[in-house]
């Protein structure tokens, strides 16, 4: 006998008949019970701005047809895409039901929708400035929310950073031509984490690991950055710690054998890919501080001559086995001294001393131009003068800039270009009777209270209080601190002008402490109010003046 298959669908059943045995016997009818349908809607984001497009997705199973409801409306396929936005804030709510042979399903979609409370800085293009950085944030899916992306197109911050006053003018822009242009990096990297985001950070409480390596790509990026605001000059440090051995005497920590500064092999890549930008490398030393192996701070030893002597003793191997290093991987420029160190920056140092610091510092310079064949620089310091011999081999000074006033909040909060000009003071020109072309770096911390509670605010961790470089795990001023990109541009702007004012060629000017990433959200460090003027308005004032 013919085995047979007959069909009957009845209720959501299928009937199925069939498969004839041996004679005079047959089976029973198989039931089977469709699946009732089922329907899964999404929308690509959680939260949205008011009229940005929201895109919605929506598949099912077991279903003919399907029907939306709410912000959207209509008969649908069973699956597909549909945008949509809304006028004003409040919710986008859709509901969608899908009907089957077996009967129907339902889903539901909501979204947030919010004014926009930050603004967008395309880090892909030259911003105008200053429209620019006031650009309202058009869609959430710009608003950083993973610390570890380095690869960021748009940079946004909370509109209040703006600060309490307009942007103000590029006036007098650009510097002479003849004037160098460069930009000084910021000392905080790692090798994995080039953003700095350490264990507890408030979004990635284990920190960020980008991968080893992870910092050369950021070098890449941070160099041609830095070419295309027209610098031809980069200054970065290779930091350093200093140390006290059991019998008393100093030595200093490899920075390969500390936690934080750039390890030789990613200095060696920063330099290489400051070349390949057409950059060239001015290298700074800095020893700031005595510490333990596991970076506890121990109290800078007292100013005298005694230890004076005994940091001299640490500090010249330091620098010759350092100056073989950095003559190999191409080092343009190089600090002949230590400016930013202990001991360098003492005021009123006896007569005695200062004799002390400039045979000793003589000393080095000649040993270290046996090795290293680059051009170097010092900073114009109490001892570098004191004979002659000493600037036969600089090539560089470096001076300093200032301003003459103690500022309350009030004063600062109402400051203009033209009043904070009037109070810049500096000893450019006296340095400049040297000889000798002149660094200069400016900037200024994107912080309210930066004239008013003038210093350095550590920017890689809290810390208690301005000028305390030791951080904290209990205290935090920065977390309590308003950011101010306003103050910034209006103090860099200044000094810009104040600069050109001098009607003097022969300087190379440096913008101060550049972050080698994108991001201005803070977690374990505060680019948000670093001196860095990199996504911040303060860029598009620099860009104008540095512009040839």
């Amino acid at each position: 006998m013919k085995n047979q298959a007959l069909m009957a669908i009845a209720a959501g059943a299928l009937a199925l008949t069939g498969c004839g045995g041996s004679s005079g016997s047959s089976s029973g009818p198989i039931t089977v019970t469709a699946l009732p349908p089922t329907v899964e809607i999404k929308a690509d984001v959680q939260k949205a701005i008011i009229n940005q497009p929201v895109a919605i997705n929506w598949s099912s199973t077991g279903a003919i047809s399907c029907t939306l409801a709410g912000d959207l409306t209509g008969t649908v396929a069973t699956s597909g895409r549909r945008d949509v936005q809304k006028a004003s804030a409040g919710n986008i709510s859709i509901d969608i039901t899908c009907t089957g042979p077996s009967g129907s399903a339902v889903g539901k979609v909501s979204v947030i929708v919010e004014s926009s409370t930050t603004y967008s800085v395309s880090t892909q293009t030259s911003v105008p400035y200053p429209n620019g950085y006031t650009v309202a944030t058009n869609d959430s899916r710009d608003i950083q929310t993973d610390p570890c992306k380095l690869n960021l197109d748009v940079v946004t911050y909370p509109q209040a950073w703006i600060g309490r006053r307009p942007l103000p003018a590029a006036s007098g822009a650009p510097l002479d031509a003849n004037i160098g242009r460069g930009v000084i990096i910021k000392d905080i990297m790692l090798d994995n984490n080039p953003g700095f985001v350490l264990q507890g950070a408030p979004d990635a409480p284990n920190g960020c690991n980008n991968g080893a390596g992870a910092l050369k790509g950021e070098f890449t990026k941070t160099a041609n950055r830095i070419a295309s605001l027209k610098a031809g000059y980069v200054k970065i440090t290779q930091w350093h710690s200093a140390y006290i051995n059991s019998d008393g005497s100093y030595a200093i920590r490899k920075a390969d054998d500390t936690f934080g500064p750039l390890s030789d092999a990613n200095l060696n890549a920063f330099v290489q890919a400051a070349h390949a930008a057409g950059l060239k490398v001015v290298l700074w030393n800095q020893i700031q501080i005595f510490a333990e192996k596991n970076g506890d701070f121990i109290p800078i030893p007292e100013s005298n001559s005694t230890n004076y002597r005994k940091w001299f003793a640490a500090f010249k191997p330091f620098m010759l086995e350092r100056a073989a290093f950095y003559q190999s991987i191409g080092v343009d420029v190089w600090d002949a001294a230590c400016d930013v160190c202990m001991f360098y920056q003492t005021p009123n140092k006896s007569e005695a001393d200062i004799e002390l610091f400039y045979n000793e510092n003589l000393a080095i310079i000649k040993a270290v131009k046996q090795v290293f064949r680059g051009k170097s620089f010092v900073g114009a310091r109490d001892w570098f003068a004191y004979g002659l011999e000493y600037l036969n081999y600089i090539d560089y000074l470096e001076a300093g800039m200032w301003w003459n006033k103690d500022y309350t909040l009030q004063e600062s909060d109402a400051l203009t270009v033209a009043g904070f000009r009037s109070a810049i003071n500096s000893n450019i020109t006296d340095v400049l009777k040297y000889g000798k072309p002149v660094f200069i770096f400016f900037g200024m911390q994107s912080r309210r209270n930066a004239l008013s509670l003038p210093g350095y605010m550590e920017e890689t961790a809290c810390s208690a209080a301005v000028n305390d470089l030791q951080t904290s795990n209990t205290q935090c001023i920065q977390k309590a601190t308003e950011t101010d990109f306003s103050l910034q541009a209006i103090v860099i702007q200044a000094q810009l002008e104040y600069i050109k004012s001098l009607n003097q060629s022969r300087l190379i000017v440096f913008a101060n402490d550049y972050f080698v990433t994108g991001s201005l959200t803070p977690q374990t460090a505060y680019p948000n109010l670093g001196y860095t003027i990199r996504n911040k308005p303060a860029e598009g004032v620099v860009r104008a003046w540095f512009n040839k």
